[in-house]
């Protein structure tokens, strides 16, 4: 199941500090993102716009933690989206 976390001042930074590999993405308004999983548990915070992960809105500032193998799909909202992500 996907959960809500806490988006910290400086989610990179904070990633790192955990020991944890960043990385920064964007997308312009209205992507769509298949249905996928993955092997390793991903946390992802939204900077800046808004997203849909499984039909759940998430506006900046604003954190997710998705699960090893949790089905997840995402489309951005109107005006796109910026997140930075990593897997642990």
């Amino acid at each position: 199941m996907i959960e809500r976390i806490d988006a910290p001042a400086d989610p990179a930074r904070a990633l790192r500090d955990a020991g944890l590999e960043p990385s920064s993405w964007s997308a312009g308004p209205h992507a769509h993102f298949a249905p996928h999983n993955h092997a390793r548990t991903k946390r992802l915070f939204v900077l800046r716009g808004a997203i849909k992960f499984n039909g759940e809105l998430l506006t900046a500032p604003a954190g997710i933690r998705i699960p090893a193998g949790v089905a997840h799909h995402a489309d951005a909202g109107d005006g796109g989206v910026e997140c930075v992500e990593a897997f642990e």
